[in-house]
């Protein structure tokens, strides 16, 4: 007959094991006598053994504990019909060689045994009361640190311990967060009065540590913390909320050894369960909370940036609504018949462009701008379709430079499906798309002789045919063709064909530098730092002065990039010449032709004078600075000021 009959209940099913041994290793290791596969169990999870007082249970610090008929136990004598849970698997023992039969108990031994199952049953109902109203407590909690008080102060009067600790985990290591004795008081230093290595342990291996008397206790042999503080009773359980380990409750009791129960680490375990999920809840009600004050803030920013860009749009609105006025009121003032709100400046060189372009606009004659690049020959192209009886059709432009010469005519007549490699579907060239339109030639002096003679004939015949095409389209466009080089030299060299400038030179407009209309340029300023955006700006006279004086070789294109430098650096206040390009304010005009019937001298004062203001206006009137960029003292440059009296030109302000 059996020692010893196991009845194992597991995920696959019931078995049954008769044993003739008196120690028996139960656990998921190939090799234990009782091989179980629960992914729950420990290798060697716990042991039955024989002692004097009978058969036994004893776990073997397994990772998730035993259970004798519900309550956790580390060592405990063994009944017929007792219940063993480990993991997942739930195991009955009977002792068939002792035990051939039940044997009825003496009445007073199941009455003794009856009074103690109502005891203990009182005393769990008690238990779960007191843990409820502690659970209530800490949940109730309206901050973290009070949270953190009631966890602590609760699971010291559940355990009746001496002290407590609480920690939290903060990255690879643990803080203690609170320390506290019995009756509330606080621990002056936690740090040195625990052992953090046991601590980290259980939060390492998420189980519970019990010791009835850590001091004698093997597992704690390497821990210097256990011995210097002379630890006795000693119970530490993990705070888990799903696969997070928030920290844990240590306990401890310096003057008693086995002053805490296999009952005591069930009813605390259960206790960390609800204290996890309260830090876990005031956790993710503070970060809510930032989260809306976060999104206030950001909320009151936008608000902000949005009354800022609406304040600079409604200034860059009224700026440009009353430069168009100004344009309408000038317009109107020369006898125009068409306004140019794009095209900004009303010098007396500018008044005679818009008068030709007004006369232009309405007849079908081709017309060629001539002018620098910058000058704006674009703006007069558009000018003239927009205004004209063309309006509604489109005006298609290309830069006769950039187009590649293999390129040209494809791009120009288009072409038809397979004319060449990578020609998948028919392709409409510029002239079909700016059919009853205006077709703008741009830089019309770089195109090949070869391209020339093509265009010609399109003029001529007033129809294309697309390459790789048989039949003619007709077409009707308006040329107006640009060009930044001397065409009349490209005539003499060959390089032009003179038919085809007649058919292009209809009327030739002829677009003015900047340099010779200075007067546009206050004008044009104010116009591109509008159109840049940004805070209304004043312009120092001293900018001004250079600004007029600079020659502007890129023209009115150097210019609207030059605003919009300006505006990008000075972000407030008046636009100083310090604020300017390098090349603007060191440009030097050319000596003048006036020096006939003057003496070396007047010259030589006249070049020192206009030195002297210009540095100094580059400078803001900085002297020292000034002093240093022409390489004089400071007494020597106020003797030369007060020489050429230029002091009495200093703008008011700090001197």
């Amino acid at each position: 007959m059996p020692k010893l009959r196991l009845f194992v209940r597991t995920g696959d099913g019931d078995k049954v094991y008769d044993l003739d041994r008196d120690d028996v290793v139960l656990g998921r290791d190939p090799a234990a006598d009782v091989a179980l596969d629960d992914r729950k169990l420990s290798r060697r999870h716990c042991r039955l053994y024989r002692a004097a007082d009978g058969w036994r249970v004893a776990d073997l610090q397994s990772r998730n504990g035993t259970s004798l008929n519900g309550t956790p136990v580390l060592d405990d004598r063994l009944a017929e019909g007792d219940r063993i849970a480990i993991g997942r698997t739930e195991v009955g023992v009977s002792f068939p060689a002792e035990r051939p039969g039940p044997k009825p108990r003496p009445a007073s031994e199941r009455a003794t045994r009856a009074g103690a199952v109502d005891a203990e049953g009182r005393r769990e109902v008690r238990v779960l009361e007191r843990l409820v109203a502690l659970t209530r407590r800490i949940v109730e909690a309206e901050d973290e640190d009070a949270l953190l008080d009631g966890i602590l102060d609760a699971a010291i009067d559940l355990l009746g311990a001496s002290r407590g600790f609480l920690l939290l985990s903060a990255d690879d290591h643990v803080v203690v967060r609170r320390a506290r004795r019995h009756g509330g008081l606080d621990l002056e230093d936690p740090a040195s009065s625990m052992s953090i290595s046991l601590a980290q342990t259980a939060i390492r291996e998420r189980r519970s540590l019990l010791t009835d008397d850590a001091g004698v206790d093997g597992r704690f042999d390497g821990m210097e913390s256990v011995l210097d503080l002379a630890l006795r009773s000693v119970l530490c359980v993990p705070l888990v909320a799903g696969e997070l380990v928030l920290g844990a409750i240590y306990v401890d009791d310096a003057d008693r050894t086995g002053a805490f129960s296999p009952q005591d680490v069930a009813m605390l375990e259960a206790f960390a369960a609800q204290a996890a999920l309260a830090l876990v809840h005031s956790r993710h009600r503070r970060e809510a909370v930032e989260r809306r004050k976060e999104a206030l803030r950001q909320a009151r920013r936008a608000s902000r940036l949005n009354e800022r860009l609406r304040k600079v749009l409604r200034r860059r609105t009224l700026a440009l609504r009353q430069a168009r006025e100004d344009l309408v009121t000038q317009a109107d003032e020369l006898g125009l018949k068409y306004r140019y709100d794009q095209i900004v400046g009303r010098s007396p060189a500018m008044r005679d462009v818009l008068r030709l372009v007004d006369r232009v606009t309405d007849l079908t004659l081709p017309v060629l701008v001539v002018g620098e690049s910058g000058t704006g020959k674009e703006l007069v192209a558009r000018a003239i379709h927009f205004n004209g009886p063309r309006r509604r059709a489109r005006i298609v432009g290309e830069n006769c430079g950039a187009v590649p010469e293999s390129l040209m005519e494809s791009e120009f007549f288009g072409y038809v499906r397979g004319a060449f490699t990578g020609a998948v579907r028919d392709h409409p060239g510029l002239f079909e798309q700016a059919d009853k339109g205006t077709l703008f030639l741009d830089e019309v002096g770089e195109m090949s002789l070869e391209m020339q003679k093509k265009l010609l004939r399109v003029l001529e015949e007033g129809e294309v045919r697309r390459v790789g095409g048989k039949t003619a389209i007709p077409v009707d466009v308006r040329i107006v063709s640009a060009t930044n080089r001397d065409l009349s030299g490209l005539l003499k060299d060959g390089r032009f064909r003179e038919d085809l400038y007649y058919r292009l030179a209809g009327v030739v407009i002829e677009l003015p530098p900047l340099r010779a209309r200075k007067e546009d340029v206050e004008p044009l300023l104010t116009h591109f730092l509008a159109e840049a955006g940004g805070p209304a700006r004043q312009v120092d006279r001293a900018t001004l002065e250079l600004l007029l004086a600079y020659d502007w070789p890129g023209n009115v294109r150097e210019l609207r990039n030059e605003a919009r430098r300006v505006v990008a650096l000075a972000t407030e206040g008046p636009i100083r010449p310090e604020h300017l390009s390098a090349r603007i304010t060191a440009y030097r005009p050319p000596p003048s032709d006036d020096a006939a019937g003057r003496t070396l001298k007047t010259l030589v004062e006249d070049l020192e004078r206009r030195v002297l203001r210009t540095t100094l206006q580059r400078f803001g009137w900085n002297k020292s600075r000034a002093a240093v960029e022409l390489g004089l003292s400071r007494l020597g440059l106020r003797k030369k000021l007060e020489r050429y009296a230029l002091d009495e030109e200093q703008p008011p302000g700090p001197r």
